[in-house]
């Protein structure tokens, strides 16, 4: 349902509730007219606001918060025939999700949301209301848009029930219960703002039309995370950051070669794109510090969206790839790191780990990403030798075109900078960010052994 019918339908319910309403309700009672609650105390059994209706005023109350209302709307809700109920919430939940692909959203973007704020009930309903939603489009998305479908599989949103059955049953909790999560879901995802548009939207896709972009060959990227696998498992810190460099130095090199291709194809149609990379708690601003970093050194540009737990790197969709493997491998070796440190306390005896912990994965972010633009700047010199050709102003234009990309999709983001407030963890997340040289000398050194 578009948003105007939905507004117009609302209008109609709370038209019919308030006309419900007794004349002479006390004063002093809650005189909301769009839940139309003091009605239903008294309404006949027939129910007669439609079980979409009852749902939607469940949903609104949910979000604001009272658990009495929405408990004895999903009463009326269970007391109805199971099969109307199911089939009308069904469809109101696939219509919002439809609102939510024109509004930006993708499936990774809302799976992620749902799992950071609601529980485990809601995460599972939601993948099943997108797969059951994404059979409107799934063969001509498997033909036209495979990246939008590989997130469906990555958060396993299938349609592994029969087609008759309604999705809503295959919680496997009781009718109430599931009801309940329904509407705690559907206030979530109607509390939702709108995003940029990163990629056009099932609506937009046709026939015979690809929206996919140039990524890493297998080949280089198996050598990419073959390197920074043995990275997050070895015990040394300048072992991994010798690891960690010569992956970044495979993709600069692959970012080089791109260029070049692109370059000498002076028509290339290829576009800077959007990528969502989850940044999560504890200390996610220290990690969206890290990830902006990392984008910056691989020629992308990153804003974070905190109250969403993501950020936004902009870029060619190779050097996406980097910055995506790259970040998280990062995030492995410096979780791991953390552990190593242990707790800390100050002189009182008081608890100081979150300080600490905080301003290390801030040091780190900050030493890490100017070493990984000192490993690519001396690969772009050496490729310069090899090649004979002045590649920093072909560089230069790519990253011009990812900035002016982030900046029309966040014309009015600015900068942030986390506090860094325990001089120890600064200390100590520097120093592991400078275990090791992590420029072209130590990465042909570590070549040729």
């Amino acid at each position: 349902m578009g948003k105007n019918n939905r507004q117009r339908r609302a209008a109609k319910v709370r038209k019919r509730a308030q006309a419900r309403r007794s004349s002479g309700e006390p004063r002093g009672h809650d005189s909301r007219t769009h839940s139309g609650f003091h009605s239903w105390d008294s309404a006949p059994a027939d129910l007669s606001f439609t079980p979409r209706e009852l749902f939607l005023f469940a949903v609104w109350e949910r979000q604001s918060g009272s658990a009495e209302r929405v408990t004895h709307a999903v009463t009326r809700l269970a007391s109805a025939p199971p099969d109307r109920v199911g089939k009308e919430v069904a469809e109101s939940m696939e219509s919002h999700i439809a609102d939510l692909w024109e509004h930006g959203w993708q499936p990774a973007d809302v799976d992620r949301i749902v799992l950071q704020r609601l529980g485990a009930d809601e995460t599972r309903l939601v993948r099943l209301a997108i797969a059951s939603q994404s059979r409107h489009y799934e063969a001509l998305g498997r033909q036209v848009q495979p990246g939008w479908m590989a997130q469906l599989e990555r958060i396993g949103a299938r349609r592994d029930w029969p087609g008759d059955e309604l999705f809503l049953r295959q919680l496997g909790d009781s009718w109430p219960d599931a009801l309940t999560t329904a509407v705690t879901l559907m206030a979530l995802l109607m509390s939702l703002p709108r995003l940029p548009h990163l990629v056009d939207p099932p609506g937009h896709w046709r026939q015979g039309w690809v929206a996919e972009a140039p990524t890493v060959p297998p080949a280089i990227f198996g050598k990419v995370r073959a390197l920074l696998a043995k990275a997050e498992s070895t015990t040394f810190d300048a072992e991994a950051e010798a690891l960690t460099a010569k992956a970044q130095e495979l993709m600069a090199r692959h970012r080089i070669d791109r260029a070049l291709l692109e370059h000498d194809l002076q028509g290339s149609r290829i576009r800077p794109v959007g990528r969502r990379i989850g940044v999560d708690d504890p200390y996610a601003e220290a990690k969206a510090l890290m990830l902006g970093e990392i984008a910056t050194a691989n020629g992308c540009h990153a804003v974070w969206s905190k109250s969403l737990g993501f950020t936004t790197v902009f870029g060619f969709a190779d050097e996406l790839d980097a910055v995506e493997e790259l970040f998280t491998s990062l995030l492995v070796q410096a979780t791991v790191a953390l552990r190593r440190e242990g707790s800390k306390v100050d002189r009182h005896g008081r608890s100081r780990t979150t300080r600490f912990r905080r301003s290390f994965l801030v040091a780190f972010g900050v030493r890490i990403g100017r070493r990984l633009r000192a490993t690519v700047a001396a690969t772009v010199t050496a490729a310069d030798a090899e090649t004979a050709l002045a590649l920093v102003p072909i560089l230069a234009e790519r990253d011009a075109a990812a900035k002016q990309a982030a900046s029309a999709a966040f014309p009015e983001a600015g900068q942030f900078s986390p506090a860094a407030t325990d001089g120890e963890g600064w200390y100590a997340g520097t120093l592991f960010g400078d275990l090791a040289d992590l420029g072209i000398d130590a990465i042909e050194s570590e070549r040729a052994a």
